[in-house]
């Protein structure tokens, strides 16, 4: 095999050579075109291979006005929800001949349009959105200005029709406060009100909802606000363990907000699962290892993951084909936390 000579950079000529076929046959193979029959596409990958050639991509992302790079830009990866959706996309889209570039917003809404502008210069070919609090709804609309392909994740942007998918939040938290009001509580709390943020308000009318439908009213003070995090679980439950009519079950925002909660009510002496019902929503995988393990409503994080990454690629090769809106089915997942009856 004739080695390339010169400057000793690899050229498609040189592989054309090497593999016995046409500079435009190398050209389409390199493209991933489909065009090309796959023992033809084998040997040209082959001959590349044994002589060192390694593909511009930014050259060819020049030349093509794109790239083989998909933006994920998400709202908290802290969150271990968002981690585990991270790797079910980047799965797929990895079979798909693609790659992933991820940003991470912290829920600050400069920084994801700086971070959005980042992308577009890069030619990304298309985009994983879970957007901070409070995006603009015309976010929608710019994005589709731009030609950029994109599919929202677990919050839907208000504004112009775009791609969604995400879990059914109503239905999960029913399914939590229902599981505590079978279990004989009376008395049962909600951490994780914020008005500002959609999937919030969606849980929490999931809860109240439950309660008015099994004949109980709504206590207020069993309503509390939090930061999205362990520390705001931990906090909103010493607000909670202070009352002088305390609740007997809690129904939390999501499993951040819940790890919180079962480490409050350990360090104020009371037993979670006997004292104090918990359960979480999302069902990310360490909550099988908490303290007692975590009562949750698993939300199929990897299966988001790997179906907005699908509706992308979709988009990506009909980009006339209708909006798709898809909410997955939630799954009560029952363990030690909900222990205690009413």
């Amino acid at each position: 095999m004739r080695l390339p000579t010169g400057d000793g950079k690899v050229t498609i000529m040189d592989i054309a050579r090497a593999a016995g076929v046409s500079k435009s046959t190398v050209s389409l193979v390199l493209n991933n075109s489909e065009l090309v029959k796959p023992e033809t596409a084998a040997k040209v990958k082959l001959a590349a291979e044994s002589i060192g050639y390694v593909y511009n991509r930014s050259a060819a992302s020049l030349r093509q006005g794109t790239s083989n790079v998909v933006a994920m830009v998400v709202n908290d990866l802290t969150n271990s929800f968002f981690v585990e959706l991270l790797i079910g996309a980047e799965r797929r889209l990895l079979e798909s001949g693609f790659i992933t570039l991820l940003s991470h917003t912290g829920e600050d809404i400069p920084l994801q349009e700086q971070v959005l502008n980042s992308m577009r210069e890069q030619k990304a070919a298309g985009l994983i959105l879970c957007p901070a609090l409070s995006t603009p709804p015309g976010l929608t609309r710019t994005l589709k200005s731009w030609k950029l392909p994109f599919v929202t994740v677990m919050r839907p942007l208000e504004g112009e029709d775009s791609d969604f998918i995400g879990c059914d939040n109503y239905e999960g938290i029913k399914l939590a406060t229902q599981h505590l009001i079978d279990l004989g509580h009376q008395k049962i709390a909600f951490i994780g009100r914020n008005r500002i943020n959609s999937v919030s308000v969606v849980r929490q009318d999931g809860y109240e909802h439950c309660l008015l439908n099994n004949g109980f009213s709504i206590n207020p003070s069993w309503i509390v606000e939090s930061k999205i995090s362990m520390a705001g679980g931990k906090e909103a439950m010493k607000q909670l363990l202070q009352l002088s009519d305390r609740p007997t079950a809690v129904v939390c925002y999501n499993d951040l907000i819940a790890t919180g909660v079962l480490s409050e009510i350990g360090e104020q002496g009371l037993i979670a699962g006997k004292d104090i019902a918990v359960v979480g929503s999302d069902g990310v995988a360490n909550t099988a290892f908490t303290n007692p393990p975590l009562t949750t409503v698993a939300l199929q994080s990897h299966k988001v993951g790997e179906l907005a990454s699908q509706i992308l690629l979709n988009r990506l090769k009909d980009p006339a084909a209708p909006f798709t809106h898809t909410l997955l089915k939630p799954e009560l997942i029952i363990r030690k936390s909900c222990g205690a009856g009413g």
